[in-house]
């Protein structure tokens, strides 16, 4: 199992569109709706708006992770804490107009499994267990806090140096490899003939039509929660994610039946791109 960093936002979208189809949620209602013990300080922030990275939150910052000793929980109130800036990150902070400019935010991500816990009552990873990796037996995949020797699974090999993110939606998810394929072809199957068990046709194609290719430079377009394209005239959905020592690589063209899912381990001094550059090559894609 490798952490898939950023993509875990990936993930977190698919759960909010199940919950959308079960009609819990609505990408459209002002979030304070749904929200408890924490409100968002500015009125009209929607979940589309948190998805597409267009809610005005500036904070542009990832996570630095915590040692995997730590006795950091997962909870809605340290969600609530991490939204707060109270931990090693910056805080949940709207410094533009909502909805006129595309900016990165894991706080934002933040924020939406504030939102899916809240109305649930269950924590992000027994909701991405309940909707999409029970129901596609990926039991090499958990957004669960992994403590060292207190778990079942296989890790990547970091000698227990990988760091710990208390921050499911943005970037806590651990999935193998064959795990993430698994998902990536029921999505295939829901996108050309609907026959995929985590959603349906219509909800996958709603997501990932994009929202606004005008702010997204390294797409042409950004859906609801992925990145997402054309190649040949085709729907590409994609998303990459960088974390202490994991990085993961990931896209998709369902009409064409192709893709690439990418783990690898990670280093500043290591240039990744060529070890994607050559993958690409073996796979001859």
């Amino acid at each position: 199992m490798y952490q898939i960093a950023s993509c875990s936002k990936f993930i977190t979208s698919l759960v909010v569109a199940k919950l959308y189809e079960k009609g819990k949620l609505d990408y459209d209602t002002d979030i304070n709706k749904y929200l408890q013990k924490w409100k968002c300080p500015v009125k009209g922030i929607t979940l589309r708006l948190l998805l597409t990275h267009t809610s005005g939150s500036s904070d542009g910052n990832g996570y630095l992770g915590y040692d995997p000793w730590s006795k950091i929980k997962q909870t809605l109130e340290t969600n609530t804490q991490i939204i707060k800036g109270e931990f090693s990150s910056k805080p949940f902070n709207i410094t533009k107009t909502p909805g006129k400019q595309f900016m990165y935010s894991g706080a934002g991500f933040q924020v939406v499994q504030q939102v899916l816990e809240s109305i649930t009552d269950k924590r992000l990873y027994q909701l991405m267990n309940q909707y999409i990796f029970n129901p596609l037996k990926m039991n090499n995949s958990t957004g669960k806090l992994l403590y060292p020797d207190q778990h079942k699974y296989k890790l990547a090999k970091m000698n227990n140096l990988y760091r710990m993110y208390p921050e499911t939606a943005a970037a806590g998810v651990w999935i193998s490899c064959n795990d993430f394929q698994k998902l990536t072809q029921d999505l295939i199957k829901t996108y050309n003939s609907n026959s995929g068990k985590i959603l349906q046709q219509s909800t996958l194609k709603m997501i990932i039509k994009g929202e606004h290719s005008k702010w997204s430079k390294k797409y042409e377009n950004y859906g609801l929660g992925m990145f997402v394209n054309t190649i040949d005239g085709k729907k590409l959905f994609a998303h990459d994610g960088l974390n202490y020592g994991y990085k993961m690589h990931f896209h998709c063209v369902p009409e064409k039946n192709e893709y690439e899912i990418i783990m690898t381990n990670y280093a500043p001094n290591i240039k990744s791109e060529k070890i994607i550059i050559n993958a690409r090559k073996i796979l001859k894609l």
